[in-house]
């Protein structure tokens, strides 16, 4: 009798624990908007070393993509998928150094697997860059750092950006130039 109800009270236990700890845990979401204003206050003139900056224990970059928690991010431009390769020639890791902040007016985070939804090209999340289409002005920014030691670089990046028009029509251009120099570590062999 006691091995015919063992694996019906372990059936009823395994259903019963689930859902024990699903409502003892608070809520928690795994999407973020991050604001252009916080990715200023880091410092950094281009899109991937402020999103680094901002929260290094979620975000890292492999050359001038992002990854998120150590795993490739598929990049969307506006909501659509971005149609540059990197360097590395993986798809869907964007570049980042194409986007200075400034160019930005806010920057979706989805920080977990998204394959489901997009496929294989986002075992790491989503980074959803939105661009700031009403600019009107002028703006420049200018980055010197140098570190010390084994692996010591010297950095330096600069960026400008100008907006035009009215209700009608409306142009806005900039570039960026980055320059970085010194050791990198060796990974693997």
């Amino acid at each position: 009798m006691i091995k015919r109800a063992l694996p019906a009270v372990l059936a009823f236990l395994s259903l019963c624990l689930p859902l024990a700890a699903q409502t003892n845990r608070p809520e928690q979401t795994d999407d973020e908007t991050i604001t252009v204003e916080q990715l200023r206050r880091t410092g950094a003139v281009d899109t991937a070393s402020a999103l680094t900056l901002y929260q290094p224990d979620i975000f890292s970059t492999l050359g001038s993509s992002v990854l998120i928690h150590g795993l490739p991010a598929l990049t969307l431009l506006d909501g659509q998928r971005f149609p540059i390769w990197d360097a590395l020639g993986r798809p869907g890791m964007t570049p980042f150094g194409l986007f200075p902040v400034a160019f930005l007016s806010a920057v979706e985070v989805q920080k977990v697997n998204a394959s489901p939804m997009y496929g294989t090209d986002a075992p790491g999340g989503v980074v959803n860059l939105r661009l700031n289409r009403d600019y009107s002005g002028g703006e420049m920014g200018v980055l010197y750092g140098k570190s010390s030691g084994k692996f010591g670089r010297e950095e330096k990046q600069s960026y400008i950006l100008g907006g035009v028009g009215d209700e009608k029509f409306h142009i806005t251009a900039g570039a960026a130039y980055e320059e970085s120099s010194g050791r990198a570590p060796r990974l693997g062999r």
